[in-house]
């Protein structure tokens, strides 16, 4: 599967803040963006942690969200991010019903701490179905 790379992160944050990619490389704890970005491809003895696209995508959102390499707008990069890694890799995004509103909505109780990890990822797998 294709990866984000902190560069491709830089570019999504700069379409969503309208900052600069090169500002925001100095003003990014760039270090826990690399992080975040390769957890979804953390690999334990030998296997893949997260094997699904879902998996991945969730686990990309939650880290995002929750290290905060951003200064500011780290929920809405962070899902920019998980939509440009289920896209890169032939996924398939399927909006809630609840729309923008529903998306903000989990992302918000997600960066509050109020939702699980398996909650947010039961969400994730239903917008981005198996194969």
């Amino acid at each position: 599967m294709e990866k984000l790379s902190v560069e491709d992160f830089l570019l999504i944050a700069e379409n969503v803040l309208g900052i600069p990619a090169e500002r925001l490389a100095h003003e990014t704890r760039l270090a826990a963006a690399a992080t975040a970005l390769a957890a979804p491809f953390a690999v334990r003895g030998g296997r893949e942690r997260h094997v699904t696209l879902a998996e991945k995508a969730a686990t990309l959102c939650i880290r995002l969200v929750r290290d905060r390499p951003l200064v500011v707008g780290n929920e809405q990069v962070a899902l920019l991010a998980t939509l440009e890694l289920v896209a890169r890799n032939h996924g398939v995004w399927i909006p809630p019903l609840g729309g923008q509103d529903e998306i903000a909505g989990m992302i918000a109780l997600l960066a509050a701490g109020q939702l699980s990890d398996a909650a947010f990822l039961g969400w994730i797998r239903e917008r981005v179905p198996s194969r």
